[in-house]
């Protein structure tokens, strides 16, 4: 077993400690006031916080799973209307941030709050994951499978409970785990839409106490729910498999329902997309003046952290990836699960704790970039992880050890051939992370240097005061920089439904 390169020991040393700081500020908290901590988790409160958490996070589970897969089964399976558009209006949603699309829906319905607003806010905001993962799943199911079931006298609907459900329903599961911890950490939309859960009672314990014992005794029931459902998610996830083109598509006759199925996709994508964008653009419009100095000052620093972060990260998940795919041990394996136990806090929590170690640890860089930036590492680094490691597989061993025995040493061998040869995977890691950074609001909030303002932050100064106007601006940039991403990481998925779907 060869040794990895000092460099990269390092940096995924480094990465490791990075994610164990979150859980080592809680332990702190927890052992210098557990009296107090335990006095807060016995609260009426807690209770009532932990059912509309559980209540959220289960329905809207429930309903962006139902939503999603019905929306690739018209898509893929069935002669729908203008399937391939009904596909790339399922995937526009994920350039709209869930509180963006929540202070749309309050600009033109100043009633829409409490839970049924936080349900379908985020039900609309979060099936295009699942859409995706199912569609994925359909495209490369056995669709003789289902023409034998329609051959013993199945109806579609038997046909689809059946035989094509139980098909995908490890991808609907994986997606729809995925859901729920999405869920589970939402701050920004149940915030402005004045759902309380446990991400909006930390971020008030927070801001109006300067005693943080509340607030952390908050986070580690959130903490653990985020961990329960990411045992599951780990269980259902898939792999990825190699996609086949069939020579023949089964294509479902809906009849008369083709009307009825075009007109739900259609208000579908009226709901989670041209009424929000519409409603953004009209305010925008509305608006007596536009402070350009202040949205330009945003923009530019919106864009400036999500690139630089971005690259951070990148350097970081190429090294664990390295270290884990190439020079492979029980410690980098230890090192990959460290970092990717990160994967279930919740962005709050990552904030609060580094506000607890700047503040009393590392005083030069609190409240400056630097630390801003390394949150975002804790926070993305496993997305980022999750996306480079295949293409670096994928490089042959056999050719890095000819390049080797041509005198190139470790670090020579991967500059020069395996750097290269996955650099479309390591851009697409690189610009997933900068997509979650730039979407990216509590921890933005909490650790940013005063100095600086983003397109999220700013957006969310306005909707305190209720300055819709004022905010619309900022919210119609955040889409449209974070849909060039979104949509170039989901190319490939609209491609291939776009080929089921041809006659």
């Amino acid at each position: 077993m060869q040794k990895p390169p000092i460099a990269i020991t390092a940096l995924g040393v480094f990465a490791a400690l990075a994610a164990l700081l979150p859980l080592g500020y809680l332990l702190i908290r927890l052992v210098a006031g557990a009296e107090k901590a335990l006095g807060e988790l016995l609260r009426v409160r807690t209770l009532e916080l932990l059912g509309n958490t559980l209540l959220l996070t289960v329905t809207v589970t429930v309903s962006a799973v139902a939503i999603g897969f019905f929306q690739a089964w018209l898509t893929t399976k069935t002669n729908l209307f203008a399937a391939t558009f009904f596909a790339v209006a399922g995937t526009l949603p994920l350039a709209i941030p869930s509180y963006v699309l929540a202070l749309s829906y309050t600009s033109i319905f100043p009633w829409f709050n409490g839970f049924f607003a936080a349900w379908l806010t985020l039900s609309l905001a979060m099936a295009p994951y699942v859409f995706l993962a199912v569609s994925a799943a359909l495209i490369r199911s056995n669709a003789n499978q289902e023409e034998v079931a329609r051959s013993l006298g199945m109806n579609s609907l038997q046909v689809l409970v059946k035989v094509t459900w139980p098909q995908v329903r490890p991808a609907a599961m994986a997606a729809g785990l995925l859901v729920a911890l999405y869920t589970l950490s939402e701050f920004g939309a149940v915030s402005i839409l004045r759902f309380d859960t446990f991400t909006r009672a930390i971020y008030n314990a927070y801001r109006g106490s300067f005693d943080r014992t509340a607030a952390a005794a908050l986070a580690v029931v959130l903490v653990l729910l985020t961990l329960i459902v990411l045992y599951f998610e780990k269980r259902y996830r898939t792999g990825y498999i190699k996609v086949e083109k069939q020579t023949r598509q089964l294509k479902i006759n809906l009849g008369a329902w083709r009307f009825l199925a075009s007109g739900l996709l259609g208000l579908l994508a009226l709901g989670s997309s041209v009424l929000p964008i519409s409603a953004l653009i009209g305010w925008s419009l509305a608006a007596d003046d536009w402070d350009l100095t202040a949205i330009s000052g945003a923009l530019v620093a919106s864009l400036g952290i999500a690139i630089s972060s971005g690259l951070v990260i990148g350097i970081f998940a190429v090294a664990v990836a390295l270290w884990n795919v190439r020079f492979q041990s029980k410690f980098s394996s230890g090192v990959e699960l460290t970092i990717w136990s990160s994967h279930a806090l919740p962005a709050i929590v990552v904030a609060l704790a580094l506000v607890f170690f700047g503040a009393n640890l590392t005083p030069g860089i609190y409240q400056t970039i630097w630390l801003l930036i390394f949150a975002y590492l804790i926070l993305f680094l496993p997305n980022a992880l999750s996306v480079v490691s295949t293409p670096i597989a994928q490089v042959s061993t056999a050719q890095e050890q000819v390049a080797r025995s041509l005198g190139l040493g470790k670090l020579g061998a991967i500059f020069k051939l395996v750097l290269p040869m996955s650099k479309a995977g390591i851009w697409a890691a690189i610009a997933l992370a900068a997509l979650a950074v730039l979407k990216e609001l509590p921890a933005t909030l909490l650790l940013r240097p005063n100095s600086t303002d983003t397109l999220a932050t700013e957006l969310w100064a306005a909707t305190e005061t209720l300055s819709y106007s004022q905010a619309a601006p900022y919210a119609l940039l955040l889409i449209i920089i974070a849909g060039v991403p979104a949509l170039v990481l989901n190319a490939q998925a609209r491609k291939l439904i776009s080929e089921v779907n041809v006659k």
